[in-house]
């Protein structure tokens, strides 16, 4: 399916109300506000992937809309009668612990099933530490609002190192960024890192 199209959708982004026909999609006029008809999740993904992120965070209700949409290979438009067939693969991806989420009532054992072909677990950043350096350099050269790439210099890159992260890649994110905005000189310093990572590692780091 490489050659396929590849949509990504964060589920928990999605209003409750708009999910379906966000997944399914929806003919003209279906609901208030339908001024034309939308393919949906699956048919933009047709022939390709659908990347679920924040899979945990669909209602139960969905849940089983989804399920049987992965079981029956069919979708049907929220206001149409005509269910069309759809040949999607599905990579799902949560941040929480789902058999648990099973056990709790909150997320469909059978969907879970469907979903856990094949798992691959990311260990925590904190647990693979050697990805810190090279994430990064990946983060400092590449930037959403088109600015240019900087530098940083190595007692700040020392204390990033040492910090545990709790909140990944994106707390990752979001420090260079800020430092990126809070940069004058083109070079990342720890005066442009947040005081409580500072404060944090402090003790662990030994300049000079």
């Amino acid at each position: 399916r490489s050659e396929g199209p590849f949509v990504s959708i964060n589920c928990s982004a999605i209003p409750e109300q708009l999910m379906e026909s966000e997944f399914f999609g929806h003919t003209k006029g279906a609901f208030t506000g339908a001024d034309k008809a939308r393919k949906g999740l699956f048919l933009e993904a047709d022939k390709g992937t659908l990347f679920l992120d924040e899979i945990s965070e669909l209602p139960l209700q969905m849940q089983t809309k989804l399920l049987h949409t992965i079981e029956d290979k069919q979708v049907r438009a929220v206001g149409s009668e005509q269910a069309r067939q759809v040949n999607t693969r599905i990579i799902a991806a949560t941040n929480r612990d789902l058999p648990t989420m099973v056990g709790q009532g909150c997320f469909r054992e059978d969907l879970f099933f469907r979903l856990s072909m094949f798992q691959i677990a990311l260990p925590r950043l904190r647990d693979r530490q050697a990805d810190i350096r090279a994430l990064v350099r990946f983060l400092l050269k590449n930037n959403r609002d088109g600015s240019k790439a900087i530098d940083i210099d190595s007692e700040a890159e020392a204390h990033l190192l040492a910090y545990g992260w709790p909140g990944n890649v994106r707390e990752l994110d979001n420090v260079i960024n800020r430092a990126r905005i809070l940069s004058e000189n083109n070079c990342i310093s720890v005066a442009e890192l947040p005081a409580g990572l500072v404060n944090a590692t402090s003790s662990s780091i030994v300049v000079g």
